[in-house]
């Protein structure tokens, strides 16, 4: 009967996750904190679970940004929380093409996404500050010339943007053009 315990133990511990998820956690954790009169506490575990919760968000965002676009290389990724500004994620990634750079950054549910959106269906708008539209897949773009700049909205969720300083329109576009905007798309 001894020797059973041990084994016994042993057997439990293999079907048991030995790391259970962080985002629950610190959300078990808030709650234990709230109900034992800990706020400050609390606050803190909520906000570890929120920024656990964008990281995850925008790993998962990431998947949009391809190591390569027509011969442009992709460096690292990079994702950055939006919360102070409202909420959301943003994922970046600088891409080279000879002596050419550009950065390809998509924002998610940022409340300034709607803001911007509004501006980017407004062409009569930024036809009088030197934006022109262009056609990238079946989304329409607005490209700041001067700025080296190409905006697109997705799904009144995402904002698209390739910067570049000394890049045509056709290279932004083209940039553009491999954002993986199917999956931008489908997510929830």
């Amino acid at each position: 009967m001894k020797l059973f315990r041990p084994a016994l133990a042993v057997f439990a511990l293999a079907f048991h996750p030995l790391h259970a998820d962080e985002i629950e956690d610190a959300i078990s954790q808030a709650l234990k904190h709230y109900k034992d009169g800990k706020l400050t506490e609390a606050n803190a575990s909520l906000q570890s679970a929120i920024t656990r919760l964008n990281d995850k968000r925008g790993m998962s965002l990431s998947a949009v940004l391809p190591d390569q676009i027509s011969g442009w290389k992709g460096g690292k990724v990079e994702s950055t929380s939006l919360a102070a500004l409202g909420g959301g994620n943003t994922v970046e990634r600088t891409y080279r093409k000879d002596e050419k750079k550009a950065t390809i950054s998509v924002a998610a549910d940022s409340k300034l996404l709607g803001q911007v959106s509004n501006f980017l269906a407004n062409p009569a708008l930024g036809g009088l500050l030197g934006i022109k539209q262009k056609k990238v897949g079946d989304l329409t773009a607005m490209v700041h010339p001067k700025e080296g700049l190409l905006q697109l909205a997705v799904s009144e969720r995402f904002l698209v943007q390739v910067q570049g300083k000394k890049l045509g329109e056709d290279d932004l576009a083209e940039l553009a053009g491999g954002v993986k905007v199917d999956v931008l798309k489908e997510m929830k």
